[in-house]
C-alpha cells in the first residue's frame, strides 16, 4: 500500500500538558483528521499481521530535523485512519530523508512482512555402533538386526520374555534353555519347575 501524506508534526508538538493530564495537541488532532479525511476516499482496509514500513520524508525546508520525531504522529494518525490495527504490528521500519518539498510530505509504503523460514540445521548423522550387526536370536534362532553384543534376543522374543513371570530361582534354572515364543524348544534340557 503506497500513501502520500502531509508532513506530520514533530513529537515535540504532538502532546500538551493540561493540569495533570497529557492530551493530544490541536496540531496533533488536526493532523489526525487530515490523514483520516485523505484515506476515507481510498476505502482502506486495516492490514493484519506483521508489517514492513518504508517512509520517505520530504521536509518543508532545510532546517535540521530529527527523523525519529516524526514517527509517532505519523503512525498514530495512520492507525486512527485504519491503515493497520496497531502500530505495534510494524516489525521492519526504514526511514529515508529525501529532497525538500514546499509544505513537506511523507510517502509511506506499508507491506505485509513475509515470514522468514528459519534456517534448517542439518541433523547430525545418528551414531553408528560398529558392533551392531545381524545376529541370531538365542531364543528362536532367527536372524535379526542387533544393536550390539548385549542384544542377543529379537524383539518378539523379548516381548514374550516380558510376559513370563519367573522368580530368580526359576530364572537360574532356565538359563541356557532355548525357547520359541516362550515355549521350550528342547524339553530334555529343562527340569520341570
Amino acid at each position: 500500500m503506497q500513501l502520500e501524506l502531509p508532513y506530520p508534526p514533530s513529537v515535540n508538538h504532538l502532546w500538551r500538558r493540561v493540569g495533570h493530564r497529557t492530551l493530544l495537541s490541536r496540531q496533533g488532532r488536526a493532523y489526525r483528521r487530515q490523514v483520516h479525511n485523505l484515506l476515507v476516499g481510498h476505502r482502506v482496509r486495516p492490514l493484519e499481521g506483521r508489517l514492513a514500513v518504508t517512509v520517505e520524508v520530504h521536509p518543508p525546508d532545510r532546517r535540521r530535523r530529527d527523523l525519529d520525531n516524526l514517527q509517532k504522529g505519523l503512525f498514530d494518525a495512520m492507525q486512527h485512519a485504519g491503515v493497520f490495527l496497531d502500530d505495534s504490528q510494524i516489525d521492519e521500519l526504514h526511514i529515508l530523508r529525501c529532497e525538500c518539498v514546499p509544505g513537506g510530505l511523507v510517502r509511506v509504503c506499508v507491506m505485509p512482512l513475509t515470514p522468514t523460514e528459519p534456517e534448517t540445521v542439518a541433523e547430525p548423522e545418528p551414531e553408528v555402533n560398529p558392533q551392531a550387526k545381524p545376529r541370531t536370536c538365542l531364543k528362536c534362532g532367527k536372524t535379526f538386526d542387533s544393536t550390539g553384543p548385549g542384544n542377543r534376543i529379537c524383539a518378539p522374543c523379548g516381548r514374550a520374555n516380558a510376559k513370563l513371570h519367573l522368580n530368580e530361582a526359576q530364572v537360574q534354572k532356565q538359563r541356557g534353555v532355548k525357547r520359541h515364543n516362550g515355549e521350550v524348544v528342547s524339553p530334555g534340557a529343562v527340569e520341570e519347575c
